[in-house]
């Protein structure tokens, strides 16, 4: 593929991307972050409880929350023991007749809460996936990924970690799909060759989850595959908008055409399909 070509195919995907940032929300992720917002946030300590007691828990809430959100806790599941304040309320005597009474902690007790995966009932929302066959373009992908001298690895990463740079090696999540490794090493390999310390240091992560993100996209969309609002959705969540990805349009741009020119012409299937275990 000329460098025009593939020039031209990332400018399409770029205007697509900025029509759905300048859409807002989708109902998709609006029902995300709804649901999302009706968990804790709990203190680290109750957080080492939680790891202590079920290192595999990724969602967890109490029994009527669940029941909330159109679940149940299956009947014997064990709860995970944690530490809620008891809190009281103490009145001020002052002279302002409209002073509120104020909350004390006056020690702790015991509640327990349970993870998703021990309860039954309505699905939660999920955020918009990507969806297609790679086939020799994941292979490719990979082996460009090593020629450009980057340590590729599998690895069991944190719940909802799905890739990671770390400037000179790439850890992708195990198990994940097919469509979905593509998307994060092409988001992976765009962090790689655009950020280095400096960037890292000084770059505003908005802005650097907005450009890596947004060269997955052309590059999944120069590829063929369904990428719906996934794109959109993850810059979003990251509080970037159309203004953000607009001021980074010509770096996105050279970074994508690089890419796919790069898979179009040397696909490397026999190097990619070896896998780092």
């Amino acid at each position: 593929m000329k460098r025009e070509d593939a020039k031209e195919l990332a400018d399409r995907a770029l205007v697509d991307l900025q029509q759905d940032l300048q859409a807002g929300r989708s109902t998709l992720l609006q029902r995300f972050l709804d649901c999302m917002s009706r968990f804790h946030n709990y203190s680290w300590n109750n957080c080492m409880l939680i790891a202590f007691q079920m290192p595999e828990a990724s969602l967890v809430a109490g029994f009527r929350r669940w029941l909330e959100l159109g679940r149940h806790v299956r009947k014997g599941e064990k709860g995970i023991g944690i530490l809620a304040p008891l809190a009281y309320r103490k009145k001020e005597e002052t002279e302002n007749p409209d002073n509120e009474s104020e909350h004390v902690v006056r020690g702790f007790k015991v509640v327990h809460v349970f993870d998703v995966s021990q309860t039954e009932g309505e699905d939660l929302p999920q955020l918009a996936g990507i969806h297609g066959e790679p086939g020799q373009s994941l292979a490719g992908l990979e082996g460009l990924v090593r020629r450009s001298g980057i340590t590729l690895k599998d690895e069991v990463l944190p719940l909802g970690t799905k890739g990671l740079s770390r400037k000179g090696e790439i850890a992708i999540a195990e198990g994940l799909p097919a469509a979905e490794r593509f998307a994060v090493l092409a988001h992976e390999l765009a962090h790689e060759w655009m950020h280095d310390e400096e960037h890292r240091l000084h770059m505003p992560k908005t802005v650097r989850e907005t450009e890596a993100e947004a060269v997955a996209y052309v590059v999944c969309r120069a590829f063929g595959f369904d990428c719906s609002t996934r794109s959109s959705d993850y810059i979003q969540l990251y509080r970037g908008d159309a203004t953000t990805l607009a001021e980074s349009l010509e770096r996105i741009q050279k970074t994508a055409t690089r890419i796919i020119q790069s898979l179009d012409e040397t696909p490397s299937v026999e190097e990619g399909q070896r896998h780092v275990a």
